[in-house]
């Protein structure tokens, strides 16, 4: 019966022990997550979006759409798109050789989207409101990119570039 009690508080004894060890190490995850300032958006491109968390980005996954909005800036893209999000305290920097190019509104009419102001061979889709990639294009080399919808049928669409992302309507 000694040794039951005997062991019966050497058990206790681990037990608290784990659980200061876990306590713990929970505080230091929640003083680190309390440092994060910035929710990193990084597309398959390797471009990234970066949100302030002062901003209080509302992030929403739903019809195969990830979008991240504050009141200053909003993605919109596939979820197929999106390589990862993160958190991170600092903004990842960008070299001068790195800044893309945004593109103008697209042009909507008889049925086909019109871009300008893109980087050559800079890829442009249209995704389908759950998602599935309907057409696409890449840029020629005087940065426009030329995209026929009349095949698409009548519908709301996605229309992303690397740098924006426009809901389109074909009628």
């Amino acid at each position: 019966m000694f040794n039951i009690l005997k062991l019966t508080i050497m058990t206790k004894t681990v037990l608290n022990r784990l659980v200061a060890l876990v306590c713990v190490m929970l505080m230091g995850l929640a003083a680190k997550a309390q440092t994060a300032q910035y929710l990193i958006v990084t597309l398959q491109d390797e471009t990234k979006t970066v949100f302030a968390l002062a901003e209080k980005p509302v992030v929403t996954m739903a019809d195969g759409i990830f979008k991240a909005e504050t009141p200053s800036q909003v993605i919109e893209v596939a979820i197929a798109d999106v390589l990862n999000y993160t958190f991170s305290d600092q903004a990842p920097h960008t070299d001068i050789d790195q800044v893309k190019t945004d593109a103008t509104k697209p042009i909507i009419e008889a049925g086909r989207a019109q871009l300008a102001g893109l980087k050559p061979g800079t890829i442009v889709n249209v995704f389908t409101i759950d998602g599935r990639r309907a057409a696409n294009a890449v840029a020629a080399s005087n940065g426009t990119a030329d995209i026929d919808l009349s095949g698409l049928g009548n519908g709301v669409f996605i229309l992303t570039t690397p740098s924006a992302s426009y809901k389109i309507y074909n009628r």
